[in-house]
């Protein structure tokens, strides 16, 4: 892309933040804090639900490398 065409597309792309950050100015709605006051703070155990038979078979078929049935991952090339 050429340097003239990303000055473009900066320039249009202030433009919109500007005018979008105009119209937020107009709105008066006031926002009130929320705040949800529980008796517990744990939801409780239940059966949970089922999911589809194939999904692990799926996921094992989309995933780069497998072994004996499971995902096989590295650690990230970033982290030493």
């Amino acid at each position: 892309m050429e340097n003239k065409d990303l000055k473009k597309i900066r320039k249009e792309a202030k433009g919109l933040i500007d005018s979008f950050a105009k119209e937020l100015e107009k709105v008066k709605e006031k926002v009130e804090d929320v705040n949800v006051e529980r008796d517990e703070d744990r939801r409780k155990e239940g059966e949970g639900f089922s999911g589809s038979e194939d999904f692990k078979k799926d996921m094992l078929e989309n995933a780069p490398k497998t072994e004996n049935g499971s995902i096989k991952s590295e650690k990230g090339k970033w982290v030493k």
